[in-house]
């Protein structure tokens, strides 16, 4: 379960304040030409290129344009979208910083939220054998 998720569970925060958190977190997101460029995948040129296609298809990602142009292999995007997911601002820094809960009350959550993971994890490996 996503530890958002378990703080709305445990009414520590609202579902609008998870949906808020959610929203900054994906705001937080480095876009993906821009983390191409970093990684010298792309040049400058080349997602701009990709970005004049995707401004006439904008129902189109940018990664999709970018393997169907033979700018990206398949593996290069899939690494590039790795990369982007855990460059992305953590929930636990997104609800302290907008004073959904104290830092005291995450950590206190987060350990129990931990704590249930493992014992649902050790139950599922116990119950497999």
């Amino acid at each position: 379960m996503h530890f958002g998720l378990y703080l709305v569970k445990q009414g520590a925060i609202t579902c609008e304040q998870f949906v808020d958190a959610l929203e900054r977190q994906l705001e937080s997101r480095t876009q993906l030409g821009a983390l191409a460029i970093e990684k010298e995948i792309l040049s400058v040129k080349q997602v701009f290129h990709i970005l004049r296609f995707q401004a006439d298809m904008p129902e189109e990602l940018f990664g999709e344009i970018a393997v169907q142009e033979k700018l990206l292999t398949e593996e290069e995007l899939s690494n590039l979208i790795y990369l982007q997911s855990v460059r992305v601002r953590p929930m636990a820094e997104i609800v302290v910083e907008s004073g959904f809960v104290t830092p005291y009350d995450l950590q206190k959550h987060y350990l129990e939220y931990r704590r249930e993971n493992q014992e649902s994890a050790e139950s599922e490996a116990s119950s497999t054998h």
